[in-house]
């Protein structure tokens, strides 16, 4: 519909002249469209947006050694070899550590960014869609409800912790910790009875589908 538009941060459509999306609650009309959705808006404007370009992939190349037909002695080629392999596997024992096999560093804090998008709990008890402008959907079926807040992650002692905003109080409160089980998973340890939920990641569209079904809860 030409009259609709699309919420950058949680993608629901909304009215064309909105300013703040009813979904998420976030401002949107200061967000430049998407490229490709609004180009229409982009006309007459003599701004030109500017493409981000993600630089090349860094990598570690090595140059062949060259064949030298009149050396003698193959002392010079062999320290080459060995250096290399030498330093392949440093490497490699070093990501084995760092990553332990599983894609996500052994021992590391978990940032925001890491945990934006949709998530599923364990025994599809629990939901969660973090978004980028740090509003949380969370989503109880047992419960027949859902609701949204504020969060955020800090990191205290090499530990990291979701905090969630509580309306009725009006402060933040610790609610869980956070830790990597392997990349597309989360643990989180509650504060309050220790009960451990395993978090899985899942589409936005997966979540939506959830709480179709439930009333929404201020």
């Amino acid at each position: 519909m030409s009259d609709m538009k699309t919420c950058p941060f949680c993608l629901e459509d909304i009215p064309g002249r909105a300013i703040k999306c009813r979904y998420c609650e976030s401002m949107v009309d200061e967000v430049k469209p998407a490229a490709g959705k609004a180009s229409d808006q982009a006309e007459g404007s003599g701004k030109t947006k500017e493409k981000r370009v993600d630089p090349p992939q860094q990598g570690v190349y090595y140059q062949a050694v060259s064949d030298n037909k009149k050396k003698k002695s193959f002392l010079v080629p062999l320290i080459v070899v060995l250096s290399i392999l030498l330093v392949v596997g440093a490497a490699g024992g070093a990501y084995w550590f760092l990553f332990q096999g599983n894609g996500a560093p052994s021992g590391a804090a978990i940032a925001e960014g890491d945990v934006v998008g949709s998530w599923e709990g364990s025994n599809d008890t629990l939901y969660f869609q973090f978004l980028p402008n740090e509003m949380v959907n969370v989503a109880v079926p047992q419960e027949g409800y859902w609701f949204r807040t504020q969060y955020r992650v800090v990191e205290v002692d090499s530990s990291s912790y979701l905090e969630l905003y509580h309306r009725g109080l009006a402060e933040w409160e610790r609610t869980a910790e956070l830790s990597f089980t392997e990349s597309d998973e989360i643990t989180m340890t509650d504060q309050w009875d220790g009960i451990v939920v395993s978090l899985k990641r899942i589409a936005d569209s997966e979540f939506r589908d959830e709480i179709n079904e439930l009333r929404f809860e201020r």
